[in-house]
């Protein structure tokens, strides 16, 4: 299909027939994601009335972005009906429309509509009164900070121990790497010998 017809079609869609359908066929099959050749290619369907029109739509329907444009361009003289809420009632919509399984009625929809109309201002956080925190509660915080985790010990860090010449934590991380992998147990006893003949110079 040319641009200049395909354009043409979608100014004039009243021009589509059983000649462009043949030609938006081919243009969707070779660009399936191309979605206003595909609505196009829809509306060919259901102004002809071809029968295949309700499995392409149901094949269709998913792989468009915007369902209302869809259904407007299907149903040109369809009338919005506002006084009816959600958009199926409102333009009346045929289920194969609608996706399924989405819902207006979401959990947590809630939390944030109350959010939303609750008074604007800035979010204070309750501090806990200092009576009721244990009486060693920063050091014990201190304490974590600085605690290493077995598991985050790498021959990496035992290796930058020993370089920055803090034998005794080098010393503590090999020994520990050596219950880890005991594979290289021959090896990390060679280190641990080493850091210990330079301790004791």
């Amino acid at each position: 299909m040319q641009k200049e017809k395909f354009y043409t079609l979608l100014e004039n869609p009243g021009k589509l027939n059983q000649e462009t359908l043949a030609e938006l066929i081919k243009l969707t099959e070779k660009f399936p994601w191309f979605q206003t050749a595909r609505l196009l290619y829809l509306k060919n369907l259901h102004d002809t009335g071809n029968p295949d029109f309700n499995a392409e739509l149901k094949k269709a329907a998913p792989l468009i972005a915007d369902r209302k444009q869809l259904y407007r361009i299907l149903n040109p003289e369809a009338k919005k009906n506002y006084a009816n809420s959600g958009f199926e009632h409102r333009l009346n919509v045929p289920s194969e429309y609608i996706m399924e399984g989405l819902d207006e009625n979401i959990p947590g929809n809630n939390l944030i509509d109350k959010f939303l109309s609750g008074q604007p201002g800035s979010v204070k956080r309750e501090k806990t009164p200092q009576s009721d925190l244990p009486e060693n509660f920063d050091n014990e915080i201190i304490e974590k900070s600085v605690s290493e985790n077995d598991e985050l010990i790498t021959e990496t860090l035992a290796m930058l121990y020993f370089e920055q010449k803090k034998y005794d934590k080098a010393l503590e991380a090999f020994q520990k790497l050596s219950l880890k992998y005991p594979e290289k147990s021959v090896y990390f006893a060679s280190r641990i010998e080493e850091i210990e003949k330079l301790k004791n110079i």
